[in-house]
């Protein structure tokens, strides 16, 4: 794909999932631990400030956790910290199902701003000593500490660049800007064969290890043979046939297929493997083992962002 069209079917993304951490450091408890034990610097106490029970405050989390994980498996790799690639093809879906969630998010924090105070007296009796008032913000405070961001930018481009340099120097930089998105190219690429990669060695270690292969395995290879089209932005041909011939002969047949016949299973395996092969060879080897989880979950994923 040239470089110039890049900047129509993809953009730079972020999101930011904020929330209250329901902890706090007590320099008093983590003091007195160290005097008993004669050690200083062994640890810090951080109690939680809400009873163990917070049904409204867990949901918050919970949303949270699926928003993020919704993002980043809509999303691929870029190579700063937090900023995703977010092709164009799909942004009208992820950004109407982001909006839904955050209502969503916002209907639970508004449910758990509303049982905050009854929460707070449970956990000052659970507590007992180690409650303090200061712990806690006001309802006004521990409002502005939710909330849920999509962010985007234009994908970077060379041509665009034009700050006030020497001509020298600004050809050398669009240079490094041209290098920097083949390589993000790259990157995102490997993202997506990666995905699948896991997906597809998974399905195939069931296939061969056993006849119960899990329903939730099959879809999940089905799952992302539909997405990963639409991720890729780039158009690589290569890519594409990699994501046909998954989509052909692995994404056709459901568990309980693969389970009544011995042939099919046979079958299905021996092609997840050839497939493995032509991933393994686009990415210039096999990826780095991670979870066997058959979720978006199994993307690795940064922590929510707590605020204090």
């Amino acid at each position: 794909m040239n470089i110039t069209d890049l900047k129509s079917k993809v953009m730079l993304s972020s999101v930011t999932i904020s929330t209250w951490v329901a902890r706090r450091y007590d320099g008093k408890v983590t003091e007195e631990v160290e005097k008993s034990h004669h050690a200083r610097g062994i640890g810090r106490f951080n109690k939680r400030l809400l009873p163990e029970h917070a049904p409204s405050y867990a949901e918050v989390v919970s949303i949270g956790n699926r928003i993020r994980s919704y993002y980043y498996g809509r999303t691929l790799k870029y190579d700063q910290l937090g900023v995703r690639l977010l092709p164009t093809m799909i942004y009208m879906d992820v950004a109407e199902r982001m909006r839904a969630m955050k209502d969503e998010f916002d209907l639970a924090v508004s449910v758990f701003l509303t049982n905050y105070l009854d929460l707070k007296e449970q956990a000052r009796a659970e507590m007992n000593g180690l409650y303090n008032e200061a712990d806690y913000p006001s309802l006004a405070e521990l409002s502005g500490k939710f909330g849920i961001k999509l962010s985007v930018l234009p994908f970077p481009d060379a041509n665009q660049f034009g700050v006030d340099l020497p001509n020298d120097v600004l050809t050398n930089l669009r240079t490094e800007i041209d290098q920097h998105v083949f390589e993000s190219i790259k990157t995102a690429n490997n993202d997506l064969v990666g995905r699948l990669y896991e997906a597809v060695s998974t399905m195939a270690n069931r296939l061969y290890a056993s006849s119960n292969v899990r329903m939730d395995v099959a879809n999940h290879v089905r799952e992302l043979c539909e997405l990963l089209p639409k991720l890729n932005f780039s158009n690589d041909p290569k890519l594409a046939h990699i994501l046909e011939q998954a989509k052909t002969h692995l994404a056709t047949h459901t568990g309980a297929e693969l389970k009544e016949s011995n042939v099919l299973r046979s079958q299905v395996a021996a092609k997840a493997t050839e497939i493995e092969g032509l991933m393994a060879a686009f990415m210039g080897g096999a990826p780095a083992p991670i979870a066997d989880q058959v979720t978006d979950q199994a993307i690795q994923l940064p922590p929510l962002r707590f605020a204090a």
